[in-house]
């Protein structure tokens, strides 16, 4: 069923299929709609946006992943209580993060602002998803709280498998903890890393859930925002708004290809590297 899907998309992203014009008849055009998308300003422009999310997301998600997963590989107690809130982000769908974060960052009645009155810091409540220069911070922000977790798995089971006996003849060549940080753990977990930035960069890449219910529009019919229309948003509005399935499908396609491409650097980078040095 899923190559079927993956194989009627593609036979689509080489013809006009328009729903809007249901009385033309459905014409195989080529490369066209590549073309055209190729050659659009919008494409680049949404590209160029989901990147700069990539950008920012990618680097937040693995320092806060890499400091949870240090934290839970020691022993303590209440671990297991932790652990369990440290996943209870990623166990909620993205849609009910992306409204609650909505209701969290609200101008008029916001849990933040209200936080941060009490506390002193702000003396007037802010509107913090009102300035377009912001907007896709918070996106970012949001996105990371949602999916941190999945790395923090990652390099936790990357940590557990990092011998002791390693980190005790470190000791005995008089290596501190800083030192064993950077010259052994952080050496020893280049494939777990690799393998949470290429997962971790596809799912921002490709980001859709969080930006549409904070504040692309969130409702059926609702304006979107031109502020934060990434690659996913826009083949939502070509696909269900326009209805140009033809157009919409290449759009998919050039998504998928970017995102192997994003892939493959960041295995053939990283993670060869790390299993290289091992």
């Amino acid at each position: 069923m899923l190559f079927r899907s993956a194989a009627d998309t593609l036979r689509a992203s080489f013809t006009n299929q328009n729903l809007r014009l249901a009385n033309k008849p459905i014409e195989w055009v080529g490369t066209a709609n590549y073309e055209k998308l190729l050659g659009d300003d919008e494409f680049w422009e949404v590209t160029l946006r989901s990147l700069f999310l990539v950008l920012i997301v990618v680097p937040l998600e693995i320092v806060l992943a890499f400091g949870a997963a240090l934290l839970l590989n020691e022993q303590f107690r209440g671990r297991a209580l932790v652990r369990t809130l440290v996943l209870l982000p990623w166990l909620v769908p993205p849609v009910v993060n992306g409204f609650l974060w909505g209701w969290l960052l609200n101008g008029e009645y916001g849990a933040l602002n209200g936080f941060l009155w009490q506390l002193g810091i702000i003396h007037d409540y802010q509107y913090w998803l009102a300035e377009p220069s912001t907007q896709m911070v918070w996106v970012a922000i949001v996105q990371t709280w949602t999916r941190f977790a999945f790395p923090t798995i990652v390099l936790l089971a990357g940590l557990q498998g990092i011998p002791w006996d390693l980190y005790d003849a470190a000791k005995v060549d008089g290596a501190g903890s800083l030192r064993r940080l950077w010259s052994l753990t952080i050496p020893m977990l280049r494939p777990s890393i690799a393998i949470a930035i290429v997962v971790e960069s596809i799912a921002a890449f490709q980001i859709f859930d969080v930006t549409w219910t904070l504040t692309a529009g969130a409702s059926a019919g609702g304006a979107i925002n031109p502020f934060t229309k990434t690659l996913m948003i826009w083949n939502y509005e070509l696909v269900f708004r326009d209805l140009r399935i033809g157009l919409g499908a290449a759009l998919s396609w050039l998504v998928l290809a970017m995102s192997l491409v994003i892939g493959v650097i960041f295995i053939a980078r990283i993670y060869n590297q790390g299993v290289k040095d091992k």
